[in-house]
């Protein structure tokens, strides 16, 4: 059962509603977060809200809800629902744009539902990026709308994110954050030109500490034919190997251990973004 916060109280995501006027409905607009669990315990709760704040603020959607009280919305509705399962909370542009205040009267809900990790077996094989000639809109906000990323996919069944590439430089995909390992070094976009993940700090917080090598820029398209591993980054998805861009095979087609060895260190440190 999906457990959903809204109007103030929990009820089952069935008896929950938004009135179609409001603006995430006309507009797209909005913002969200989503936290997993391990074990029962929220994973970077105060980054992912920090985060969330951000993405409101650079929308100009006023903050309905003081982050203390967030935190403790979450907290009871990951206990509500029970089990391993992940939280993803909503700010909505509301019914009013003040052109000079902005949306002044937003909506604050929160779904609380299973963690649709995935397989084993993505770890183990790799998966598939499909490339786009363009840029991820308004990349310092992570928006409800993902439209533009859904459609290009058509052109590839296997692709399970787009990979924004315009013109040649890598920076992000659709849901997460990437890395090229080229020439023994880790290289990931700058957060100047992509959504500040919080599992990409928590990588590199861990690959610096594990000795790796890493450069902040944007890789290039024309390196891929040439790196050794490329992966990418997401709470709910940890760290994932990609195995092919397009119709570029990187690696010989299978995992590399760079990836492989990064999400051990990571599972063998949660303890430590854990709340």
């Amino acid at each position: 059962m999906v457990v959903c916060y809204a109007d103030g109280i929990f009820t089952e995501l069935e008896k929950a509603s938004l009135p179609l006027s409001d603006l995430a409905f006309q507009r797209g607009i909005g913002v969200f977060e989503t936290i997993r669990t391990y074990d029962g315990r929220l994973m970077a709760l105060t980054p992912h809200l920090e985060r969330l704040a951000s993405s409101a603020r650079q929308c100009r959607i006023a903050l309905p809800v003081p982050m203390e009280e967030m935190k403790n919305i979450i907290r009871e509705g990951m206990r509500l629902f029970g089990g391993e399962g992940r939280a993803r909370p909503f700010i909505t542009g509301g019914d009013v744009l003040d052109r000079d205040k902005g949306f002044t009267q937003p909506r604050f809900y929160v779904f609380f539902e299973p963690l649709e990790a995935p397989p084993e077996r993505s770890y183990r094989e790799g998966v598939a990026l499909h490339p786009v000639n363009a840029s991820r809109p308004m990349s310092s906000i992570k928006s409800i709308n993902y439209l533009g990323s859904y459609m290009p996919l058509s052109e590839d069944p296997e692709a399970i994110e787009v990979l924004y590439c315009a013109g040649g430089e890598v920076t992000e995909s659709s849901h997460s954050n990437a890395f090229m390992v080229v020439n023994g070094k880790m290289v990931t976009a700058p957060l100047d030109r992509v959504l500040p993940g919080t599992m990409r700090g928590m990588t590199l917080e861990v690959a610096l500490e594990a000795g790796f090598s890493t450069e902040e820029r944007c890789p290039m398209v024309d390196e891929l034919a040439r790196c050794s591993e490329f992966f990418i980054t997401g709470s709910v998805k940890e760290i994932l190997p990609v195995v092919r861009v397009g119709k570029t095979t990187i690696g010989g087609g299978k995992p590399g251990p760079v990836s492989a060895h990064l999400r051990r260190l990571y599972l063998q440190n949660l303890d430590r973004w854990m709340e």
